[in-house]
């Protein structure tokens, strides 16, 4: 079973650290098998507004897209075939950004043209399979809003191994209701 910390703390209408939790649950028989964090290591990348876009002047299947953070402008090259349309907004990894795969976003030269950022898919972010094309967003988000205040990322799930005995805890507000009773 998932179980996803702040919908626990929304339901149960407790604050608690995920460590107490995941440690309460387990000492209550719940076991907590193990906890993964998201949004962690997401702290530059914000979203960004579409503001132009043109082709690459040596690269065929590349484009140079101009995009504002909501401080400043930047150039980056662009490989992705869904680059919205100037207005769209993306998911732009700023410089001196760590990806979760390890990845450290630095200025780049591909092709004559320096890239300054990263426009990235949900796979660069993990927080999805699609690797076809970059994340596109609402276009309610504002510009320089960092990504994971923007999609609600910061969290952490629990990985629960339920025994057969314990149904009332196949779901979150079973779970919430035992740590109501815990807390």
């Amino acid at each position: 079973m998932l179980a996803s910390h702040n919908w626990l703390m929304e339901l149960s209408g407790l604050s608690v650290d995920p460590t107490e939790v995941a440690k309460r649950l387990t000492l209550a028989g719940l076991e907590v098998e193990s906890t993964r964090t998201y949004g962690a290591k997401l702290d530059k990348v914000v979203v960004a507004e579409v503001r132009s876009m043109r082709p690459h002047p040596q690269r065929e299947k590349l484009r140079l897209v101009t995009v504002f953070d909501g401080a400043h402008e930047s150039e980056v090259v662009c490989g992705a075939p869904n680059v919205p349309s100037p207005g769209g907004r993306v998911a732009f990894a700023q410089l001196g950004a760590s990806l979760p795969n390890g990845m450290t976003i630095e200025e780049r030269k591909l092709g004559g043209v320096v890239s300054t950022g990263m426009i990235c898919s949900e796979v660069e972010l993990d927080i999805g399979a699609d690797s076809d094309g970059i994340l596109i967003l609402d276009g309610g988000a504002v510009p320089g809003t960092p990504l994971t205040a923007a999609l609600g990322l910061n969290d952490t799930v629990y990985e629960i191994g339920l025994t057969p005995n314990r149904p009332d805890c196949l779901g979150h507000v079973g779970i919430a209701r035992e740590l109501c009773t815990l807390f």
